[in-house]
């Protein structure tokens, strides 16, 4: 995974790591909310000591909720930034490619793009941020109390049918990005096929611009997908904490 840390996406990967940190810190609010709750408001049933801590715990828990946010879109941003600085030159090694002897070209170097693309604005990568931080979540809640620990796992599973409930409310977007990067996948395959013609009559710049039109469709709608995801499931996890 030293691939992450590329010049191009490093500003993006600390800064996805710092979010990754600050959110891991806050989503510890509110096992430590119950302990003070415990040990504090009903040995003393004062309602200022309520009030206050409960603030706090709010505080934490959107704290958290907008790290979450930020750490999905710099990952986002980081998947459109390296999609950007590869796509057009692919296609254009493709397109000279089909226009070559042969007149073959592989087109499976786009759809590697988008899938790496697909793969840092995913969930999947935001679990390699969130690993090491695993061990010392559970370990802290164990030490405050067992029954937190188990608490904490029963919270891990009722988050993860959020999570299938989510993907399937996101349906709709995701069905129009599935769209679009099929609408863009066969103009560039209409285009490596036209290559002869195109590059013969120096319209490449052109054809490029065409398909890059497209393209950044492609990136608006997966860009929106990904952002009401995050968006719809970190609420869920707030909610379900609180």
């Amino acid at each position: 995974m030293s691939w992450l840390f590329v010049a191009q996406l490093r500003p993006f990967v600390l800064l996805a790591g710092a979010a990754s940190l600050l959110l891991n810190l806050a989503l510890l609010m509110p096992s430590i909310y119950m302990m003070q709750v415990f040990d504090r408001v009903f040995s003393s049933r004062s309602m200022e000591t309520l009030v206050m801590l409960s603030g706090l715990a709010f505080l934490a828990l959107a704290l958290g909720y907008c790290m979450d946010v930020v750490r999905a879109r710099a990952l986002g941003w980081s998947g459109r930034a390296l999609d950007r600085r590869l796509s057009s030159p692919a296609l254009a090694s493709v397109l000279r490619e089909a226009a070559g002897v042969t007149g073959r070209a592989n087109t499976d170097v786009l759809r590697d793009i988008a899938q790496l693309r697909a793969f840092l604005s995913g969930t999947g990568v935001q679990a390699l941020f969130d690993a090491p931080w695993l061990p010392i979540y559970v370990l802290v809640i164990c030490l405050m109390h067992p029954l937190l620990g188990l608490v904490a796992a029963l919270g891990a599973c009722a988050l993860v049918a959020l999570g299938v409930l989510n993907e399937r409310l996101m349906r709709g977007r995701a069905e129009r990005s599935l769209r679009c990067s099929r609408d863009t996948t066969r103009h560039a395959e209409a285009l490596t096929r036209n290559a002869e013609v195109i590059i013969g009559m120096g319209m490449t710049r052109a054809a490029v611009g065409s398909w890059e039109a497209r393209h950044d469709q492609l990136l608006d709608a997966q860009a929106q997908l990904s952002t009401a995801h995050v968006s719809v499931a970190s609420l869920h996890a707030d909610n379900f904490l609180l």
